[in-house]
């Protein structure tokens, strides 16, 4: 899968976007504050990041 098409395949329009990772990041952490369980929240943040690093990996691998 290229790029692009990885972009694709996750993106998500209904919702809005950062200009950068870290961008993102600061504001999921700044939503987990606002709840009850913020290490919940971040804990699924984090499983969706992660997943998406190792399908990133997979697909470089497979391009070689």
């Amino acid at each position: 899968m290229t790029p692009k098409g990885l972009a694709e395949s996750i993106r998500n329009r209904l919702f809005a976007d950062r200009d950068n990772f870290d961008d993102a990041l600061d504001y999921a952490y700044s939503i987990a504050k606002g709840t009850d369980n913020p290490a919940a929240v971040m804990t699924a943040v984090m499983v969706v990041v992660n997943t998406l690093a190792n399908y990133i990996e997979q697909t470089e691998v497979e391009k070689v």
